[in-house]
């Protein structure tokens, strides 16, 4: 995957959701005018003026109030979906490098400040559990490169474990601190700060690890065996050189295709890090997403610049992470010199 490609998908991706994001603040924005339009029709002195005015054009009042006065108060309803998407992202990517600042709270942001401190926490969660990913999935892929026994072992596990959604080993290792001298404080969220907090991040981290690590592991060994099966490889042995030189060309000439191969699995467990975030209460970005929708007996609030947050920070995360494993790939390609 080059540079351009790289750009123009996060480019279609972020339109796409400047689009989802305009047309859910427009329909917050058009309920709070039709609020306001009841409100308006019944104290304000101006009322049969406007009255007046939308029978003229043949207009509900209500509907000519919205369309012609309330965009005075609410100028994302004058404006395209795909505009006010756009300029709300701008926003957050504005206050997260301190170029502006926007007050939290409010019909568009719920009750949570947004801020760093979700995202720091869902980093170190993220980097926790991605380092644990990977150097399980290293040892399990070199164990099946050398032993077909085990790679179909490692076959079935991957197949399973997929098919396990994260939030049953929460639920198991709730159970765990439940019935056991564990600490119950490790399932209620951070406490403390420094190393001291990383304790918290055990559980979680290990929720991770179970559904994540199979199919990674299963990918690096599937790049490795073809880089086995290539006709280089026999090349080199029939040179006599000895079976370690052998394996270190394999595993440099696996380098960049096992980089895209754990690419795809650092997007995929974003998922997990948010499902698990929340049920653990790490007051990460997972914790954060879920604030952004609640339901009530009486109503639904979707509160979406706080949804927006989170998924902007997802998305300037995945592309900077792309940008660098392709720039690093094309460092480390040694396909012209292997």
């Amino acid at each position: 995957m080059s540079l351009r490609r790289i750009v123009l998908r996060y480019a279609i991706v972020t339109l796409f959701i400047a689009l989802v994001l305009g047309y859910a603040i427009k329909g917050v924005e058009e309920r709070l005018a039709y609020y306001e339009a009841v409100g308006f029709f019944q104290f304000n002195p101006n009322a049969g003026k406007v009255i007046a005015a939308a029978e003229k054009v043949g207009m509900d009042p209500i509907e000519y109030y919205v369309k012609y006065i309330a965009p005075k108060n609410h100028p994302e309803l004058a404006m395209s979906s795909l505009h006010v998407g756009l300029d709300y992202m701008a926003i957050i990517v504005k206050n997260l490098f301190g170029l502006s600042t926007q007050e939290s709270g409010g019909h568009l942001y719920g009750f949570e400040r947004l801020g760093w401190d979700h995202i720091y926490r869902t980093l170190l969660f993220l980097v926790l559990a991605d380092v644990s990913v990977v150097l399980l999935a290293l040892l399990l892929s070199f164990r099946a490169v050398r032993s077909e026994r085990f790679y179909g072992f490692l076959q079935m596990a991957a197949r399973t474990f997929n098919g396990i959604p994260v939030w049953f080993f929460v639920v198991l290792f709730f159970l765990l601190i439940i019935y056991s001298p564990i600490p119950s404080d490790l399932a209620n969220g951070i406490k403390g700060s420094g190393l001291g907090m990383l304790v918290y991040f055990a559980f979680p981290v290990l929720s991770i690890l179970l559904v994540a690590s199979w199919g990674l592991a299963e990918g690096i060994t599937v790049v490795m065996k073809e880089e086995f099966d290539q006709p280089y490889v026999e090349a080199k042995r029939a040179m006599g050189l000895s079976e370690m030189r052998v394996k270190r060309h394999v595993i440099r000439a696996s380098i960049v295709p096992v980089m895209y191969v754990w690419l795809q699995n650092f997007i995929e467990i974003q998922t997990l890090i948010l499902v698990v975030d929340y049920l653990f209460r790490l007051n990460g970005l997972g914790t954060l997403l879920a604030s952004a929708l609640v339901i009530t007996p009486d109503n639904v609030f979707f509160y979406s610049r706080t949804f927006a947050f989170v998924v902007v920070v997802l998305v300037l995360l995945n592309f900077l992470v792309s940008v660098v494993v392709e720039l690093l790939a094309i460092q480390l390609e040694p396909r012209g010199t292997a």
